[in-house]
């Protein structure tokens, strides 16, 4: 337990040695942030709508179109009243 004691009291007497940046100096680089990760954003989207569109376009190129075949339906046949047995195989 003394161990922990010891360094939460390190951590408190490193903090008085930082220099935290004053309020305004925090707003200009927050706002350089928001900034810079929008602009960012908006060229990486632009890189993926770029790539998305070409590559679909190549999709479209390859395919051959799907020709319609005639669906013929099956005829009736007339059948006569008679049945057919089938006999059973010998081994």
């Amino acid at each position: 337990m003394s161990k922990v004691v010891k360094f939460i009291k390190e951590v408190i007497a490193e903090f008085k040695h930082i220099s935290w940046p004053k309020k305004d100096a925090l707003f200009q680089l927050s706002f350089v942030v928001i900034c810079i990760s929008a602009i960012v954003s908006l060229i990486l989207g632009g890189f993926d709508y770029l790539f998305t569109s070409s590559f679909a376009s190549l999709g479209k190129l390859k395919t051959q179109p799907v020709q319609q075949q005639k669906i013929v339906e099956p005829t009736p046949v007339a059948t006569s009243s008679s049945t057919i047995t089938i006999a059973p195989l010998k081994k």
